[in-house]
């Protein structure tokens, strides 16, 4: 029996002066009352992101880190790399791990032990140096007109007076109870009196609001190079953590003059360079131009096969070539290049699934490959990230992921923060592309994205959901472009994810194309039936269409919001 799928709608909205798609009501507030007043989409996102760190804490904030990919008007994409950073003290085998176990349940093929009582990914062993501030000050600094102490105001107020919170926010503290009560800070802050908040109980952030102050009036150098990082590094160094007042001190945001940009029939695409999710969006859709994608009917077997083939190739790619960037020097764009791309594209049967070896982008980049280069890598988990879409009225264009990468369940005193985990990003095995170095920034899933043509915007997209990121960007940015589907069409549209090994199929596909994947090699599995777990990513965006603006967002179990003026 096939049963139909309870899923939420999103009321598409229209408009020509500015809009703001983020996963929080205020949030898009904070960044349309900006547009009203005369900034513009990078001042607008700025001002949304460090609010929805407030919103939603346990997802992103500045505790953790973030990428943005901003097209000013009439020019080339640029980007900001404000991801978490390895501390000074870490090495490739300081946790201890698990003799059985993986800690990753979409590639067999890559995956890599547990780490003993989860170190690397709760508690202070499995915090990251936090890059939010720095990146949101620097793009505010080089793109953007208003003061970093007007973009914090939301935040500030947000902290101080509190908002009432939704359902989401209660079903995420209650999910990692066990986490959030180990901590005594944290616990007071989201189990008042050892209970969980109700859905329209006011969280307040008193300390959270504190700290904001002092970074909107002593700028990036308060929470790097002040009383902000000695507060933190002094609790962590308590408790057994690695980061340190050095650690601050030497981040610095990484600005590409140009984002990493390739071509999809006619079509560039923009996203972030270095070890994220980007190059492999790239990878996949590079692969998809090899084949006649328009003339595949969306949701056929033969479409559902050659997405699947594409994303495992790149996937495969992606494991064995991007990491920690001091570890393995590594010309990650030769992946969505075209040649390359289209040796990997000849190895698809499409009759039945592949059995794949990692590629030699070497030889296309004119390169020998290095005989120490390290061994492949698994990706590890992500639970948290919100993705939010600025457009302004001069088509100026900001996609901006922000991530805690999970969260480390730690909020230090006196700074009421929520700080990341993203030691859980690095691989705990030695010797291998993404594992742990000192300084280093791990492969991480997200990808903000700017379609256009021509040089003008036709698409600002992204999403949240960890590792299903990238996969669905992919797709998405297929069905804009192979199938000329609305925004709101595209992101909605049934899903699939897969990486280097079986699928898992949106129950929306037809019975009959899930046979026929099956009969040609693939073990499908089937997501969970109710719509709050719905375990495909939760994308939000954009799409400009002349003078129009129009939002499209996935509308399931982490609400997104557009506004427009």
């Amino acid at each position: 029996m096939q049963l139909s799928q309870r899923l939420a709608g999103h009321e598409v909205i229209q408009a020509t002066k500015g809009m703001v798609t983020a996963q929080h009501p205020l949030a898009v507030k904070a960044g349309i009352d900006t547009l009203q007043r005369g900034g513009n989409a990078v001042d607008a996102a700025v001002t949304a992101a460090f609010a929805i760190g407030v919103l939603q804490p346990l997802w992103n904030g500045i505790g953790g880190g973030g990428l943005i990919v901003v097209q000013m008007a009439h020019e080339e994409a640029k980007a900001i790399d404000y991801g978490m950073q390895l501390p000074g003290l870490a090495t490739a085998d300081m946790y201890d791990l698990e003799t059985t176990g993986a800690a990753q349940g979409f590639s067999r093929s890559f995956s890599v032990p547990a780490v003993r009582g989860a170190a690397n990914e709760q508690g202070y062993s499995s915090v990251s140096i936090p890059g939010t501030v720095a990146g949101l000050a620097r793009a505010l600094e080089l793109w953007g007109t208003i003061s970093l102490y007007q973009a914090l105001d939301p935040a500030i107020t947000y902290a101080e007076e509190g908002f009432a919170v939704e359902g989401n926010f209660i079903l995420a503290t209650v999910d990692r109870a066990d986490v959030l009560l180990n901590f005594p800070e944290t616990a007071d802050i989201y189990f008042p009196n050892g209970r969980p908040l109700k859905i329209g109980d006011r969280l307040v952030q008193r300390d959270h609001a504190e700290t904001l102050k002092k970074i909107a009036t002593g700028g990036p150098d308060a929470f790097y190079r002040g009383e902000i990082a000695s507060l933190i590094s002094a609790d962590m160094e308590a408790n057994g953590g690695l980061l340190r007042e050095s650690d601050f001190a030497q981040y610095e945001p990484i600005v590409h003059e140009r984002a990493e940009i390739g071509s999809y029939r006619g079509h560039q695409v923009s996203t972030m360079p270095g070890p994220c999710g980007g190059p492999t969006v790239l990878e996949i859709l590079k692969i998809l131009e090899n084949f006649d994608m328009p003339a595949t009917r969306r949701g056929s077997a033969d479409w559902l096969h050659l997405v699947i083939e594409a994303t495992r190739l790149a996937a495969i790619d992606r494991f064995s070539f991007m990491g920690a960037s001091k570890i393995a020097d590594f010309p990650i764009s030769i992946l969505a290049d075209s040649a390359y791309a289209k040796t990997r594209a000849m190895q698809i049967e499409t009759s039945r699934r592949g059995d794949y070896e990692a590629g030699d982008p070497w030889n296309i980049a004119g390169m020998d490959r290095p005989a120490d280069f390290p061994a492949p890598a698994g990706q590890m988990r992500d639970r948290g990230t919100v993705h939010l879409s600025v457009v302004d009225a001069s088509q100026n264009a900001v996609a901006l992921t922000q991530t805690n990468m999970g969260y480390s369940g730690v909020v230090n005193p006196g700074v009421g923060v929520m700080l990341n985990n993203a030691m859980g990003w690095a691989c705990p095995v030695p010797g291998t592309v993404n594992s742990i170095v000192p300084h280093g920034r791990a492969l991480n899933n997200m990808c903000p994205t700017i379609v256009s043509r021509n040089g003008r915007v036709e698409y600002v997209l992204g999403g949240s959901g960890g590792r299903r990121i990238w996969p669905a960007i992919a797709q998405i940015v297929s069905g804009l472009i192979d199938d000329g589907m609305s925004l709101q069409d595209a992101i909605e549209a049934p899903r699939m994810h897969v990486e280097t090994d079986d699928p898992m199929i949106d129950r929306r596909f037809d019975p009959a194309v899930v046979a026929e994947i099956e009969n040609r090699g693939h073990r499908v599995a089937m997501p969970p039936e109710h719509y709050l777990l719905w375990p495909f990513t939760e994308a939000n965006g954009i799409e400009v269409s002349g003078g129009e603006m129009r939002s499209g967002i996935a509308p399931a179990n982490k609400p997104a919001h557009a506004g427009g003026i």
